[in-house]
């Protein structure tokens, strides 16, 4: 499953050097930004800021200090450029990214795991269930994790509050998205099997930039399959964002 994950990205570093209310592509020019550390200075900084405030459902003011947005005072402006390194990071494991982040198309952005709140949820809020389980069939039955490659021969594999479980949960997608129906759940011919073990690894590397994380699945986690996908296949990031039609002109 395409596990995406993801990120806490907290606004990033550096520039204007007076808030200002409204913009858009479309508004005023802005001074050139100072103290640019990360970001290209060609880079459409206001309407990234925005998306940015947007993403964490915050003000500029989260990161950066009220009437001189070049100083570095806010703690809180070094761990959004740390959060930008580490979207560029998570980059490298899709081939359909382009750009160099914030510029450019990115299946993973600030967006993406925050969704409006400064702290990413990583729980889903209801269980998925498939048709038989709507119908009330008896659950088919479990036998132990088999053909596990990345996880722990102890992980709780299958049944109740299971680890592919969580996964049905956060993609809300039956088992045989995977693994495919009627087939030995240790047979690898669904390609998508492989793409779960990658995003597997894509977890544990995000967790890993978090002191304090276990490996996922054990222990503490910052980031879950939940924190990306939101009951989508494909989580959503500013690339893929629907905006209005052009006013007139």
């Amino acid at each position: 499953m395409q596990l995406l994950i993801i990120i806490l990205l907290l606004l990033p570093g550096s520039l204007f050097a007076q808030e200002r209310g409204g913009g858009g592509r479309g508004a005023a020019p802005l001074p050139p930004p100072k103290n640019l550390k990360l970001l290209d200075p060609k880079t459409e900084i206001r309407f990234v800021m925005q998306s940015f405030n947007e993403a964490l459902g915050v003000q500029c003011t989260h990161c950066h200090m009220q009437g001189d947005f070049a100083s570095d005072e806010n703690p809180k402006k070094e761990v959004a450029r740390k959060m930008i390194s580490m979207v560029r990071l998570i980059d490298t494991s899709f081939p359909s990214s382009a750009g160099v982040f914030p510029d450019g198309y990115h299946e993973v952005d600030c967006s993406t795991c925050h969704r409006g709140n400064v702290k990413p949820e990583t729980v889903a809020p209801s269980k998925f269930y498939n048709r038989g389980n709507s119908l009330g069939n008896p659950p088919p039955a479990q036998v132990p994790g088999v053909s596990l490659k990345l996880l722990p021969v102890e992980t709780h594999v299958h049944g109740a509050d299971s680890l592919m479980g969580e996964f049905r949960d956060a993609l809300r997608v039956d088992c045989n998205y995977c693994h495919g129906g009627g087939k030995p759940q240790e047979w690898d011919l669904n390609p998508r099997k492989d793409i779960a073990r990658k995003m597997i690894m894509l977890v544990r590397q995000i967790n890993a930039q978090f002191p304090g994380t276990g490996v996922f699945p054990v222990g503490e986690q910052k980031v879950t399959c939940w924190t990306c996908h939101r009951g989508d296949p494909h989580p959503v990031s500013l690339g893929n964002k629907a905006y209005p039609p052009p006013q007139p002109k």
